[in-house]
């Protein structure tokens, strides 16, 4: 009896928390996902290609400063480029998801980190029908 409680203070100890990290980390991209002030451009050649860019804004900057002018101790940021890349991408999915621009995937063709944002340039891999084209040529 004693051993069945400690396995269960383990389980609950080490087990939940390992669980709620995985999910947390595998969630489905939902319009949350987007930030305010992301922006999505399209762009349709003329052999039916579909281009987007897609740009995430707010990311690092200088660190912030105190009353007397110097870098705060431990001064932050904002997120590191791996997390700035991994937020781009659940933004990029949950915007096709609400879009519909991809219907059959994509593929990134270069993302970087520009001036306070972050970048993916991304192709679909589905080519562009007639209604995509009147659907996105204002874009």
């Amino acid at each position: 009896m004693v051993a069945f409680a400690k396995l269960r203070i383990v389980l609950t100890v080490f087990a939940a928390p390992a669980w709620l990290a995985l999910s947390a980390c595998s969630h489905t991209p939902s319009p949350e996902d987007i930030p305010a002030g992301a922006s999505f451009i399209t762009n349709i050649l003329a052999d039916d290609t579909k281009l987007f860019t897609y740009r995430q804004r707010g990311f690092g900057g200088p660190p912030r400063e105190n009353e007397a002018g110097a870098p705060e101790r431990g001064g932050e940021r904002g997120p590191k480029t791996e997390q700035m890349q991994k937020m781009a991408e659940r933004g990029v999915v949950a915007m096709l998801m609400q879009n519909h621009y991809c219907r059959e995937g994509y593929m990134v063709l270069e993302q970087y980190e520009q001036q306070r944002s972050y970048i993916v340039r991304g192709e679909c891999r589905d080519a562009a029908s007639q209604a995509d084209r009147e659907k996105y040529s204002a874009h």
